[in-house]
């Protein structure tokens, strides 16, 4: 674990006790490996966590109901975000929302961050159409193609289909035709941003927003603590989400690179995905 100062030094924080600690991560290429999406390294570290009573906060491009299988297979309760913040989940009295928008859909209180996808999906289809431009987004793949394209099995590409709040997609035209894709949806009110695999189509929604009202909600759950956060991520999308925590770690990529953070001085892990992961859960305990 390094960090891009001078003396490479880490201060642990003091009086813990005092505090109440949340980790947020992203999923793919951080908490679960880029090409097999498997956490195994990262299960003592997770086991660890939930020994002390730490909540891990998944903050990731995926859907729902893909989070939904990979907090079950974790074992984890709490809240998540999903979608790149375009929605905060929520279970039902789980922490104090008093102040907090929601609204109820099964399970959660669910902070409506993004655009609905229908919303998106439309504008999308009108502006490839416009600029003739070579890309294609989720709304026009089969689950089979989205299997293809991710490395996912059918039955979970199935559930990375089922958008609610952003629009995955496969961008193959220029630079300059992608800058001019880019000025397209910023007449519109969009977004984009780049995640491991995809350029993800969105509002004016990222994770850095979604973290900072949860963080919210951690302190009015827990007025006689100090919420501290940590945030783990590898890709471009999570960079809101490292900016707006007290310790954020960047995750190396598998091809030996981090991303860049600017304005932060975050740590990087020295090794990639789940491993790296570990190593920076070690760190904060």
């Amino acid at each position: 674990m390094k960090r891009n100062t001078a003396d490479g030094l880490f201060t642990k924080p003091s009086r813990l006790t005092m505090k109440q600690i949340v980790v947020f991560t992203d999923l793919d290429g951080t908490l679960i490996d880029h090409d097999t999406y498997d956490f195994k390294e990262a299960k003592p570290a997770l086991d660890r966590l939930r020994s002390r009573s730490i909540p891990v906060i998944i903050c990731s491009s995926k859907t729902r109901t893909e989070i939904e299988v990979y907090r079950r297979r974790m074992g984890l309760s709490g809240p998540f975000i999903a979608e790149n913040g375009g929605a905060i989940f929520i279970p039902d009295h789980h922490l104090n929302v008093k102040g907090i928008n929601f609204v109820q859909k099964g399970p959660y209180q669910v902070v409506e961050l993004g655009l609905p996808y229908a919303d998106l999906c439309k504008t999308w289809k009108g502006i490839k159409k416009k600029g003739n431009f070579r890309m294609k987004g989720f709304n026009e793949m089969s689950v089979e193609e989205i299997a293809d394209c991710s490395g996912l099995p059918l039955e979970e590409a199935s559930l990375a289909a089922e958008r609610e709040y952003s629009e995955p997609f496969m961008f193959s035209d220029t630079p300059a035709q992608f800058h001019l894709l880019t000025s397209f949806l910023k007449e519109k009110g969009l977004t984009i941003t780049r995640g491991g695999r995809f350029h993800h189509l969105m509002g004016q929604n990222d994770k850095g927003r979604a973290v900072e009202i949860l963080k919210g909600v951690y302190t009015n759950t827990y007025p006689d603590k100090r919420i501290w956060t940590a945030g783990l991520g590898d890709s471009a999308n999570d960079v809101p989400m490292l900016k707006h925590v007290d310790m954020p770690f960047v995750i190396r990529k598998k091809t030996g690179e981090w991303e860049r953070v600017p304005e932060v001085d975050p740590m990087y892990s020295d090794r990639a995905g789940p491993g790296g992961w570990a190593e920076a859960i070690q760190t904060i305990l």
